[in-house]
This record gives structure tokens, sequence and C-alpha cells, in this order.
């Protein structure tokens, strides 16, 4: 069964190079995050509505209050999901793909605070971002008496009694002139802002914020001068630096003698981490689409290459033992080349170098008198993805014609196989090989040839139809003379499963 990248771990040896990195720079960067990340997958009933959820990644946040619940059912664990409204709001985003954002005060299980949850579609399932917000919570209770107490006594006069609960409050305060100037700050706002005290206070509010989010933020002061009641809005700080920071603003007006305001308090929440790690989400799950859409193409290309093997083989067999015998050694051909494409990094590519040494290094060819065998060229030729699983084969054909009939077969024979690169037009390289065979003792003229049939057939059919290559073959009075000439760039193969002239 195919396996997503969450389901993996960078220690499964399974999972492609591709896979285990998107993992690890996924889970390093949930790690990152004070906030609990989780992501959970869809469980479906038979008539495939969404009936439950299902852990399949934690970060070390949310692993500190659960533990490790990976493969654990939601509902089972927490069945206060569905009176919060935090199931209906995970199956609406897997059903429709639109995020949600909301408060939630749980008090089921283990929990008993407040905390603001963002909602993303991943795959068939969602990816969450839970931040504890009850000091917030708390904060704002403490505001709002604080706003109580304000609307019966002027700010100056009770500045002394609530210095202290408004220096120390967990987020960020202020208090804004009806002007936008500001006219007092807490320790967190200028922390969150990387501002001392005395510039802030120089300063307004259209100083510290990101020039494409101005307008809504005086939207926001006039509608709640308008309103009386308290709006809230995010939006980006400027930074000393040139960097900003997403916060959630919630901006009340103060009580004034006249018609208008006296001024607003704004509590400031940095929402920067989160920003981030939602970010990194998103980024991973596209990182993870693009990366199984490639598993999924070359799988493809890979059965239809096993298929082609399957039916060239059952022509060419005598009996159940020999098609074993030859459809095993092909598929061992093809295993070397997957072991190959599996070693990559991103945008690595297959050299011709280690694909013909890795068949030569099958036939035991390498291992004993290095005088028979000769490798010469260019150890770096990168061959197209496209191409290695067929040029493979025909090199496969070659090295197991040479065992059985020709130069690995006959102690006196010789191998040679050299390459290069050439330049046949400007910005197109071809690569050249040629398969050289010497001291074959060959049949006697009329004699039924040794092998070389299917091996021919790929090299002098296959490969121009696949990869647009130009052969010959050619049997010499003293061995096989073949040579390949294949471009490495422009028109790239057929995008399709490889057809083997002669298997159907």
């Amino acid at each position: 069964m195919t396996r997503s990248v969450a389901e993996m771990s960078p220690a499964d040896e399974a999972a492609p190079a591709e896979w285990r990195s998107a993992y690890e720079l996924l889970q390093a960067t949930m790690d990152a995050s004070d906030d609990m990340i989780q992501v959970f997958e869809a469980v479906r009933d038979d008539a495939g509505q969404i009936s439950d959820f299902r852990w399949i990644l934690n970060n070390h946040a949310s692993e500190r209050r659960y533990g490790e619940v990976r493969g654990e059912s939601l509902l089972q664990r927490n069945p206060g999901v569905i009176p919060t409204g935090i199931f209906d709001s995970f199956k609406r985003v897997t059903e429709t793909g639109v995020p949600e954002q909301a408060e939630h005060h749980y008090v089921h299980e283990q929990f008993d605070g407040w905390f603001y949850q963002s909602v993303v579609k991943l795959g068939d399932g969602v990816a969450t971002t839970s931040k504890d917000i009850s000091a917030w919570k708390a904060a704002q209770d403490k505001i709002l008496l604080l706003q109580a107490q304000l609307a019966r006594h002027q700010l100056r006069e009770q500045r002394g009694r609530f210095a202290a609960i408004f220096d120390q409050a967990p987020v960020g305060l202020s208090v804004i002139a009806p002007d936008g100037r500001f006219e007092h700050v807490n320790d967190e706002l200028c922390r969150i802002l990387c501002r001392p005290r005395d510039a802030l206070l120089a300063l307004g509010v259209v100083d510290v914020t990101h020039p494409d989010d101005v307008p809504k933020s005086r939207t926001a002061l006039r509608e709640a001068a308008r309103v009386a009641s308290p709006v809230t809005l995010d939006k980006r700080y400027l930074r000393p630096d040139g960097s900003f920071a997403w916060a959630n603003s919630t901006v009340s007006a103060l009580p004034g003698h006249g018609e208008g305001p006296a001024g607003f308090l704004v509590v400031t929440a940095d929402l920067t981490e989160r920003r981030r790690a939602e970010a990194a989400v998103r980024e991973s799950e596209t990182l993870q689409r693009l990366l199984i859409g490639e598993l999924q193409h070359r799988t493809f290309n890979l059965m239809g290459v096993v298929r082609a093997t399957a039916d060239l083989t059952i022509a060419s067999s005598v009996d159940l033992a020999d098609f074993r015998a030859k459809f095993n050694s092909r598929i061992d051909a093809l295993a070397r080349v997957q072991r190959l494409l599996s070693r990559l990094q991103d945008h690595d590519r297959v050299t011709f170098g280690e694909l013909v040494r890795a068949e030569l290094d099958a036939t035991g060819a390498l291992d004993g008198d290095r005088t028979r065998v000769t490798l010469d060229g260019p150890a770096d030729v990168p061959l197209r993805s496209g191409t290695v699983q067929t040029f493979a084969m025909a090199l496969h054909e070659l090295a197991t014609n040479a065992v059985k009939y020709g130069a690995l077969g006959q102690p006196d024979a010789r191998l040679r196989v050299s390459w290069s690169v050439r330049q046949a037009a400007p910005g197109a390289a071809w690569l050249h090989v040629d398969w050289v065979e010497t001291r074959v003792r060959m049949p006697e003229p009329g004699a039924a040839p040794g092998g070389t049939g299917q091996g021919r057939r790929l090299i002098e059919e296959a490969l121009p139809y696949q990869l647009q290559a130009e052969t010959s073959f050619v049997l010499a009075r003293d061995g096989v003379r073949c040579s390949i000439a294949l471009p490495l760039s422009g028109r790239g193969p057929a995008e399709t499963a490889v057809e083997l002239p002669g298997a159907a």
C-alpha cells in the first residue's frame, strides 16, 4: 500500500530520500514552534462520509500535552471536539479546502483553557495550529475591567493604580490618542515591535504599521469609535530592521467627555511564529504533492518496462525454467537501476559511468583480471531520468550476451566500453557509446548464432523508438560491435510507459 510522507519516519528505509527530506523539514519546522501543531487524516465510513480523524503527526509542544498519539482516534481520545464544534470544523475544511480559524474554550478531557486554532486542509485531512491563549483571555478580562473603571474615572487619575497590570500583561497593550499617537505602551508591545518605550512614545500607529495595512488600521479605529465595541484585525507591524511582525489587534474606544472617544485601548497578540508555522505546513504540502506525482510517474513507467520485459521473455523462452532464469535476470537489472535512482538527492541524475559499472559488477566481470575489461570515458555524464530504465536494459542484454557467448565468457577475449559527449549543435549534446568485444571465438559460418536476438532488437528498435537514439549492432569476426548515440538534451523520451518492440 502506498504511504504518505506523514506516515513515514526519517529512519524508514522504504521511504524515498525526497520523502525523508520533506518529512525532516516538516518535523523540524513544526518542532520549532511553541504552539501545538498536529496533522490528522480523515477516517471515512463505507458511504465515504467522514466519521472520525486519526493523528498522523505532532510537534514537540503537542506531544508534551498528549504524549505519543499517532494512529489514535480523535473522537476516542478527545470526544469534547464534538460539543465544541471542532470536529465539524475539521470536516468542513477537509471537504471544502477553505481554512478556518476560531477561538475555543475547551474544558474537556485534560484541558481547561482557551485556544486559538487554525485549520488548513492537508491531503484527505487537516493540519492544525493551536495556540494557548488562556493568559491572553485572562488579560482581556482584566482589560475589560480596566475599561469599566476608566469609564468612571479619568485615565490620568487612575494610572498609578493600574500601572502594574498594564505593564506586566502577557500581551501588548497601548493607549492611542485620537490622532493615532502612542500615549502609553507596555513591555510586551516593545518586545513585539523591537523598539524601546521612548522610541514608541514618539511615534504613531501609522509609523509602525506596514504600508499595505495602514488603511484597515484606520478603518478599525473609526469603526471602534462609531460602534463603541471592540474591533479586531490581523495586521503587520514594522520593525526597525525592516522586518515585520504579524499580530492580532483588538481596538476599543475609551469614553470621552465630548462626542468622540478620549482615545483607544489596543490589545496586541504576537502571531508571527504561528504564521511562520502555517506557511511551512502549506509549503510542505505543496512539496509532498510534487514528490507523490514524480513517484507515480516513475512507477507508471517502471510497470510498463516490467510488463514489456515479461512479454518479450515469454516469447523467447523454451520452457518455464528458461523464462524464470531470463526474467529474474532482467528484473534484477531493473532493481539495480531503482537502487541508483533511490540514492539521488533533489535534481541529481544517474551518470552513464554508474550505470555501466553497475551492470558489469553484477556479472562479476570487474572482480577478476582487470585487463579483460576496459572502461574509458568521463565519470560525470548525467542521463535524463526518463532514459535510465530502457538504457539499463540494453546494457544488461549486452552484458548477459557477453557472459554467455562473448567477451565476458571466454578467458582470452577482451571487452572495451568507451564513451564521450559530443555537441551536435548548440545546446544539443549527445552521448556516444562504443561496446567492442575482441578475441571472441565466434560460431562457424552457417551455425546458429548464440544469443543476441532480444538484445539486438532492444538496441536496434527500442532505443531509437523510446529514446531517439542512433544505434548499430554488428557481429564481427571476433566479437560484437555495438554503437549507441543518445541525446542528452532537447526533446525527451516519450512520456508513456515503455513498450519494447515485439513485446505485444
